[in-house]
């Protein structure tokens, strides 16, 4: 039998933070902390995270994540938005049999279906029940924060280019997408997603299966939720995909916009299902397919994340300060990103073209939206020209029936010509 790892306790890991300097932090694996006055900066947030704050109970989850059981009123999250989140009595509509194609005779089931699984998470990681009355958190710690250049680069979806070092030209930076969108006043949507664990250079690039609820695309202020699996080394410490939700409220710029538990916006239930941030199980070519449901649904004037039809926890409406995702969305959008700060492009999804089809390539089956009118639809998508180049390529099929519903193939394998 394995043994369990033991954690630092928490009052002996803040005292360490405390005592920690310039020069050390520099020292610690992959930093890239640009100044003594920005790692002055990520000090005093961890310190002020935590201030105040008793474990109870602290452990390692099996990605090497350590795990603080805090009381719930301690919570960052509470603290910021008054308590934890409470999840809805009822949990999104679902499409009805009246919104699947007419056909004269019943669809069987898709044989697909039959080799998709979806894991529970105690099965992936170390998860447990918290003590009664504490909730956990995810540690966050000096050579996680440290691996960037400030504190708001943490949580930039736009990385800052001087992360990408003076050799890279100023063309070999930027995003790639193969992504499906649908244009609708919505309040959200969900799709089944399938996840693989593609290799992605340390520090300089990422490689995402997501969907995107857009708002305010015509006017000054961009506002999205967002949420879906990753590879990110430089967030992370390893190559594993996680899963994630971010938001930005203005123009994905530093301070307003967030991953997982950073500043504090996305408000938890006690004790979820899963934490955002926390490792996924991958699927085998030619074998499983390993796929989870998630979305967004907008009610009792938040945001509400759904994994695996359990309700994690949301973003308030406050957050938004009056701006246009307060209300709904205007786009919902599915399919994959690669971002990259070099002159090589990550593979996208299994790192397969989606030609390649089941167990092979990436998908997202049963993409589904919540028009603001009310209920649930299959969604109708268009890649919109969201792709370019000969590295990623997409499919989309609209409305095939109730087990793959709306779906889409997408990925390739990256390269020097994106």
């Amino acid at each position: 039998m394995t043994a369990e790892l033991s954690p630092q306790p928490l009052d002996a890991f803040l005292r360490s933070v405390a005592s920690t300097t310039y020069e050390e932090a520099r020292r610690l694996p992959g930093a890239a902390v640009a100044s003594s006055r920005d790692f002055d900066e990520i000090q005093a947030y961890i310190l002020d995270l935590y201030a105040g704050v008793d474990a109870v109970e602290s452990y390692v989850e099996t990605d090497g994540q350590v795990v603080d059981c805090i009381p719930e009123y301690a919570h960052p999250a509470a603290r910021r938005w008054g308590g934890l989140a409470v999840a809805p009595d009822q949990g999104p509509p679902e499409p009805t049999e009246s919104d699947e194609p007419m056909t004269p005779d019943t669809r069987p089931p898709d044989i697909r279906s039959r080799d998709a699984v979806s894991p529970p998470q105690h099965d992936v990681s170390a998860a447990r029940a918290a003590p009664a009355g504490t909730t956990p958190l995810y540690r966050t710690t000096l050579s996680a924060l440290c691996r960037f250049p400030n504190l708001a680069a943490s949580s930039a979806k736009e990385r800052p280019l001087d992360l990408a070092g003076t050799e890279a030209p100023a063309a070999a930076l930027g995003k790639r997408y193969a992504t499906g969108e649908q244009n609708l006043p919505c309040l959200g949507g969900a799709s089944r997603i399938n996840v693989w664990s593609p290799f992605a250079a340390a520090s300089n690039q990422s490689t995402f299966s997501q969907q995107w609820y857009y708002a305010g695309l015509e006017g000054p202020v961009l506002q999205t939720v967002e949420c879906g699996w990753h590879v990110d080394i430089t967030l992370y410490g390893d190559a594993a995909p996680h899963f994630f939700v971010f938001t930005t409220r203005r123009n994905y710029e530093a301070g307003h916009s967030f991953y997982n538990q950073a500043g504090q916006v996305f408000q938890p239930v006690s004790n979820p299902y899963v934490r955002p941030g926390a490792p996924l199980a991958v699927s085998q070519s030619g074998g499983t397919q390993v796929e989870y449901k998630m979305g967004f649904y907008f009610t009792n004037n938040a945001w509400w994340l759904y994994f695996d039809d359990h309700a994690i926890g949301c973003y308030p409406a406050a957050w938004f300060e009056n701006g246009p995702m307060a209300t709904n969305a205007t786009r919902a959008k599915f399919g994959g990103e690669v971002g990259t700060l070099i002159t090589q492009w990550p593979p996208m999804g299994s790192g397969r073209h989606a030609s390649a089809g089941f167990r092979q390539a990436a998908y997202q089956r049963v993409a589904t939206v919540n028009p603001a009118s009310g209920g649930a639809a299959h969604a109708t998508l268009s890649d919109a020209g969201s792709v370019s180049g000969p590295c990623y390529s997409l499919q989309i099929t609209n409305n095939s029936g109730p087990d793959w519903g709306s779906y889409l193939f997408f990925g390739g394998p990256g390269g020097d010509s994106c």
